[in-house]
């Protein structure tokens, strides 16, 4: 981040490891260190809100940016401080993408939104976006908000029913005044128009706007807290200057519905950066309490660090391995996205590349959490919400199966085509064609698309193949760059998600697959140190159990009951 601006009151990574600043003690202090003092749910979302701020004063985004997905941008994306807090990663994905990127596409013909724009972008306003409604989710373009033409030429905006209120954004009074964007079916005199684009005032920070109503509701299970709430308007005024559109009806309205929400694909690919940023501080965690906790070796009867197993390292260096590969295939991908030019295959890259990366980041949260014994369940310990977490991203802009269905029958039916192939002879190229091979032939026997077996015998294949591609993606972007060993142990993790496939197909039975990763596993383990500081997420991670020190940091900070008892710090040996 050398080229980055550094008189701002913090840096990501000052924010992260809790360097003095002159930004408020909330922001500065990690999460863990702060839950004795932040008991309540309110505190937390206010810390949450004061670390997207500085992050929003760190990077300095511009307009430009925003609209090009530049290459600071993308440095934002994959910046671990926005999986190190799932909150504020949150609010800032919806803030920049979201919001700001849909407002900045319309400034060129829409100079009088530059004042709004200013105010997003210094984060002076907080940027909503309101598209998905609690009865049409993955079904929005048959939403029910709308928003009728008035004889001045202003709008009023209403919601008809319970089903059609908007879900998920964050849209309550939060500090900060709140503008969103709201996506409506435009009436007007008792035609419909089809859905069209409207910016809306919601509150001022402390008190919500006339006719706009917002419900909190109850937090998701064991992720960061985000206000998530339910939005509904009631016959809400807006000013002509509201609609972002025009008001004609589209002849070509799901042409011109997805372009509506053509920023919903920029936040797939940046779902697919956060799930990348997870997998590094996951894996640096469970590698440094690996290091540090020991058992008693009977037969020596001296302590042995438990990453000495091949049971504990391999699915450690495996993971790490994993995080190193997709790191380069999350900027190939953005490569490829920014510079393509039709919208089609900038979403089937960005669809690859998010359905990849957030599969494996599920399974490497929670094998590794797993591997930290009980206290991998700890939410101080990170494991526990990275992964909830990445369940939240794995939904938001475009759910992850839906997606893989969508792009993996497009691409089955030739209306679309992978990348070349750098390497057609690699395991995961031959892998992929095969199941390419395989599904057409399905869908070739089939009597029509609507057929009950393509339902059983591709659908349910169309995420695996996805998940080939991008496996395959990977591998070809990390080669020339990435050691050798590396990319031997990503392919020996990657062959077991279909581990009958290459017994059947390529000889290589459970045992010979089990023995090629850890083979390769171990013989990257001598160089741990170095693997570890290529994750460069050192000042991102938090949880106590990396070290003794902050170990022992975290027990002096919990409530204490009884008289204290004066103990000689050491090595862990023993218990969970």
């Amino acid at each position: 981040m050398d080229n980055f601006p550094t008189s701002s009151p913090l840096s990501p990574t000052q924010l992260a490891n809790g360097q003095e600043s002159s930004t408020a003690k909330l922001v500065r202090t990690p999460l863990w260190q702060a839950l004795p003092e932040l008991l309540h749910y309110e505190e937390r979302i206010k810390l949450s809100y004061e670390r997207a701020k500085s992050i929003v004063q760190y990077y300095r985004l511009t307009t430009e940016d925003v609209l090009h997905l530049s290459e600071r941008y993308w440095r934002f994306n994959s910046d671990p401080i926005l999986a190190l807090d799932g909150s504020a990663g949150t609010l800032l994905t919806i803030h920049y993408n979201l919001c700001l990127g849909t407002i900045v596409r319309c400034l060129k013909n829409r100079p009088d939104l530059q004042p709004i724009v200013d105010k997003l972008l210094s984060f002076e306003w907080n940027g909503q976006y309101c598209l998905t409604e609690l009865g049409h989710g993955l079904d929005v373009i048959n939403m029910e908000t709308r928003a009728t033409l008035l004889p001045d030429g202003s709008f009023e905006l209403h919601t008809p029913n319970d089903l059609a209120a908007k879900y998920m954004p964050p849209t309550s009074p939060s500090g900060y005044p709140c503008i969103a964007v709201v996506h409506a079916r435009l009436f007007v005199s008792g035609k419909d128009r089809g859905p069209k684009v409207f910016l809306v005032q919601l509150h001022d920070g402390r008190n919500m706007n006339s006719g706009v109503v917002s419900k909190v509701l109850a937090p998701r299970g064991s992720a960061r807290p985000v206000k998530h709430c339910l939005t509904y308007f009631n016959h809400v005024h807006l000013p002509a200057s509201a609609l972002l559109n025009d008001l004609g009806k589209s002849e070509v309205s799901r042409e011109t519905f997805f372009d509506n929400i053509y920023r919903v694909i920029t936040g797939t690919i940046s779902m697919g950066a956060l799930a990348v940023s997870s997998m590094r501080i996951a894996s640096y965690v469970a590698a440094r309490y690996s290091l540090r906790r020991h058992v008693i070796d009977a037969s020596t009867k001296l302590p042995r660090p438990i990453m000495s197993f091949s049971t504990q390292y391999t699915p450690i260096l495996s993971a790490i391995a994993q995080s190193l590969v997709f790191r380069v295939f999350a900027d190939y991908c953005h490569s490829i996205f920014v510079n393509a030019e039709d919208p089609t295959m900038k979403h089937f890259i960005a669809a690859v590349m998010k359905t990849t990366t957030i599969k494996a980041n599920y399974a490497t949260t929670i094998e590794l959490g797993d591997r930290c014994g009980a206290q991998g369940l700890a939410e101080v310990n990170q494991m526990s919400v990275l992964h909830a977490d990445g369940r939240g991203a794995a939904i938001a802009e475009g759910d992850i199966l839906v997606i893989s269905i969508r792009f993996a029958m497009d691409l089955l039916r030739q209306r679309i085509a992978v990348p070349p192939y750098l390497h057609p002879s690699s395991l995961l190229a031959r892998y992929e064609r095969s199941l390419i091979t395989s599904l057409r032939a399905s869908l070739a026997d089939a009597v029509s698309y609507r057929d009950q077996s393509i339902d059983t015998a591709v659908l349910p294949l169309c995420q695996p193949l996805i998940e080939a591609i991008g496996a395959r993606l990977a591998y070809e972007a990390a080669s020339g760059s990435i050691d050798e060993d590396v990319l031997d142990l990503f392919v020996a993790s990657t062959i077991r998600k279909d581990a009958a496939w290459y017994a059947l197909n390529e000889g290589l039975d459970t045992g010979t697959q089990a023995r090629m990763e850890a083979e390769a596993a171990r013989k990257l383990l001598p160089r741990l140190d170095m693997l570890l500081d290529m994750l460069e997420v050192e000042p991102y991670v938090v949880a106590p159990i990396v070290s003794d020190a902050k170990w022992n940091r975290y027990v002096d900070s919990l409530d204490t009951y009884g008289e204290s008892l004066t103990v000689m710090s050491s090595t862990a040996v023993g218990g969970e």
